[in-house]
């Protein structure tokens, strides 16, 4: 269980290590100016207009969108890269540090997660998992899956 629970923390790191980049590289792309923040849907209800007009109107917003999602890729790959090499290097041998400090990395995104996503709560906006990004609820399924298994598999080594 611990290989298998390994495996899903290398994975979720990676994970997050690939849509860093790919936010970073592809922000202006394909689906990335009809959001500004979760989806388009959410955003318009919540903004009061289409994102891809507000960004259109106003080039400070534009700015402050650029720097965010570059903070927030770079975040994504920095927390990525400590996940995967966790997983590789610490979780080889059953030891409780490596098992502890990614289960800890799982579970302290999750709070962040919910007040970020409050201004939509508090203005009555339903938010379904198809608008919530793939970085976020992803890792929410994988990462207490990955440390029960780990969990239950350092407990018997």
């Amino acid at each position: 269980m611990l290989a298998a629970s390994r495996i899903l923390f290398l994975l979720v790191g990676l994970f997050w290590l690939l849509i860093g980049v790919l936010a970073a590289l592809l922000q202006d792309r394909g689906i990335g100016p009809t959001m500004l923040f979760i989806s388009h849907r959410t955003d318009e209800a919540l903004f009061g207009a289409p994102p891809e007009e507000i960004l259109a109107t106003n080039s400070e917003l534009v700015t402050l969108r650029y720097m965010t999602i570059r903070t927030l890729a770079g975040l994504l790959v920095a927390v990525g890269l400590l996940t995967a090499g966790i997983a590789w290097f610490g979780l080889r041998a059953p030891q409780a540090w490596p098992l502890a400090l990614v289960t800890a990395l799982g579970l302290v995104v999750l709070p962040f997660w919910w007040i970020t996503l409050g201004p939509y709560r508090t203005a009555g906006i339903g938010v379904g998992l198809g608008d919530i990004p793939p970085f976020m609820w992803v890792p929410a399924i994988l990462m207490p899956l990955a440390s029960t298994l780990g969990w239950i598999g350092y407990l018997r080594a």
